[in-house]
């Protein structure tokens, strides 16, 4: 019944997404222009805020006027703002509509309320799904194969959750995703949106029941490829249950749901028992590199992000998608959208000069001695590090993102970023400034060499002696003798951050200790999130403890006691 429009959909959505790259490669060519000037509309279009009067909009005519007058700000600048438009008040700090808040948990767990609008939206809308869809129609070109219209499957869940007047509440791609609206149907193997409610009952049944029924999927997507990792571990345990359900036409009395979905969702089913057949044979091959090209052979493309903390769940979805490209997706924040990847298997990301207005601070101390304040993207160099400012289409400016990026190359003029670090999850005991980075790397290196996976880890900073040192909490069933690889983790250390070495011969850093994390704690640490709101897309992996929440919730989740001095 849906195929037709399906078809007409989906041709439209990779037609969109051809545009949108086509707008990449011609912004590479002048990208300081378009960015100026989408600062300029920014300005023109809130001249009569409340904010903009406050800062002279009107008067401002060049980039250096808009830092003279308008200072660097963080979210509790914007705060007050924040709450008065929430009560009601408008062109506080935008003349648009504020179409719904993503809601983030914040760096010291109190929640920020970030504003949404049609246009800077229109960029999440313009450069997420559409564009990894045309990545994979024109890779199919390229090999003299046609495009499948199908349908996609989408694993993110959304909270659909609401401010008390109405106004949507939940995260920034969700907000994102009602711009659809309904074409739902249409696009995705989801029978209604709200099927992702986590608070509907298990969201992930219901994502295979009616995604394995489809032999016609074309794209699986999913914010974070750790939700890919949880949601095929999840499929290895149930399959049997599900093909089931697709072979008779039901869905489980055992799954958890809402009576309310259950009887939505039954009515939607019916008996399959060659479709159920087929993916019997499918599974009961083996998960092996083939699975999901023998599942569905049409899937053209998965999208996710999958760098930085991610990129060991990247390469634990390789092992089932042999074939099938990648797309790198997208880095943005709630604040609004940074860049996108303008090709299929790469990470490096092309700065979105039509979402924010960008500026930069150099991330080495002696490039901030230069001189400028902040830096424009024509002013960025290759190989170096830098902070991240946006000013957006929803109500922020010179807002700063706390991220590090370094510049990787150059498409054309536009640089090509990828982000390194969140500032504040540096660990710094004596001068070495240990990032994010180099831990990641540290035990990217120490898992491939024993052949395992080892997702679950953090370090933080074991003030209890001195000197101080780095403590490594891991939670692994691996059968290794931990203390035995302190020497190993340490040689690690010392090749991805050069000055960790030296600093441990002087004697400034002590010998750093490994601990055991209980099982199971960083599974319960995202359940918490949850609980308080978050979606399970904004969970990010805790590879430091960088506030006093962190801090307590898995220090006291640790199994041993045992401290080893140097």
């Amino acid at each position: 019944m849906h195929k037709p429009l399906t078809s007409a959909a989906m041709r439209l959505m990779v037609l969109k997404g051809k545009l949108s790259l086509r707008h990449l490669e011609r912004s590479s060519h002048a990208p300081m222009q378009e960015n100026r000037a989408l600062l300029m509309k920014i300005l023109h279009d809130n001249r009569n805020t409340e904010f903009g009067k406050a800062h002279g909009f009107d008067e401002i005519k060049t980039i250096a006027q808009f830092k003279q007058r308008v200072p660097i700000s963080g979210y509790e600048d914007f705060a007050p703002y924040i709450e008065r438009t929430k009560a009601g008040e408008k062109n506080l700090l935008t003349t648009s509509e504020i179409l719904g808040y993503s809601r983030t948990s914040g760096s010291s767990g109190v929640p920020k309320y970030i504003p949404a609008t049609k246009a800077s939206l229109k960029a999440y809308v313009k450069y997420t799904w559409t564009r990894a869809l045309a990545l994979g129609a024109l890779e199919l070109e390229k090999q003299g194969k046609r495009f499948h219209p199908g349908r996609g499957v989408f694993l993110s869940p959304a909270t659909n959750e609401c401010l008390p007047n109405g106004m949507p509440c939940s995260n920034i791609a969700e907000i994102g995703a009602r711009e659809y609206g309904t074409f739902y149907p249409y696009i995705l193997t989801v029978p209604t949106k709200n099927l992702f409610d986590v608070h509907d009952g298990d969201y992930v049944y219901n994502i295979y029941r009616f995604a394995l029924a489809d032999e016609d999927v074309t794209f699986i997507f999913s914010v974070f490829f750790s939700l890919n990792v949880s949601q095929l571990a999840y499929l290895q345990k149930h399959w049997r249950l599900i093909v089931d359900d697709i072979e008779k036409g039901t869905i489980d009395a055992s799954v958890e749901m809402k009576p309310e979905l259950r009887k939505t969702l039954s009515a939607l089913v019916k008996p399959m028992p060659e479709r159920a057949a087929y993916l019997r044979k499918q599974f009961e091959q083996g998960f092996d590199e083939t699975l999901l090209r023998r599942i569905w052979p049409h899937l053209t493309v998965l999208c996710s992000i999958g760098n930085a903390s991610f990129k060991p769940a990247a390469d634990y979805v390789r092992s089932f998608a042999k074939g099938i490209p990648f797309d790198f997706s997208i880095y943005g924040a709630s604040e609004g959208l940074i860049a996108a990847v303008p090709a299929l298997e790469t990470t490096d990301m092309q700065l979105l000069t039509d979402s924010c207005f960008f500026e930069f601070i150099p991330a080495d101390e002696d490039d901030r001695k230069k001189g400028k304040e902040t830096l424009t993207l024509d002013e960025l160099e290759q190989g170096k590090k830098y902070e991240v400012l946006i000013t957006t289409q929803a109500g922020l400016y010179r807002y700063h993102l706390k991220d590090v990026i370094e510049v990787k190359g150059f498409r054309n003029r536009c640089p090509l970023i990828s982000f390194v670090y969140r500032k504040g999850q540096l660990f710094n005991v004596a001068g070495e400034k240990f990032s994010e980075e180099d831990a990641r790397n540290t035990m990217e290196m120490f898992a491939k060499n024993h052949g395992i996976n080892l997702d679950h880890w953090l370090f933080y900073q074991d003030d209890s002696v001195m000197p101080n040192r780095y403590a490594l909490v891991v939670e692994s069933d691996a059968d290794l003798d931990w203390d035995g690889c302190i020497d190993e983790l340490e040689d690690y250390m010392g090749q991805c951050n050069k000055r960790y070495p030296s600093q441990r011969q002087k004697g400034f850093i002590g010998r750093m200790i490994i601990r055991r994390q209980q099982p199971g704690t960083h599974d319960a640490w995202a359940a918490r999130c949850i609980e308080r709101g978050a979606s399970a897309a904004q969970v990010k992996p805790v590879h430091s403890l960088d506030n006093e929440d962190k801090r307590e919730f898995f220090l006291q989740r640790i199994e041993d006691t045992k401290t080893h001095q140097s």
